[in-house]
């Protein structure tokens, strides 16, 4: 799921960055 977002994305709802949602 989260391979389709960009590098800088971030979660509209959290703030937090896609880095935090490491697998």
């Amino acid at each position: 799921m989260f391979d389709d977002l960009p590098d800088d994305w971030t979660c509209p709802v959290c703030g937090v960055g896609k880095d935090m949602f490491e697998k």
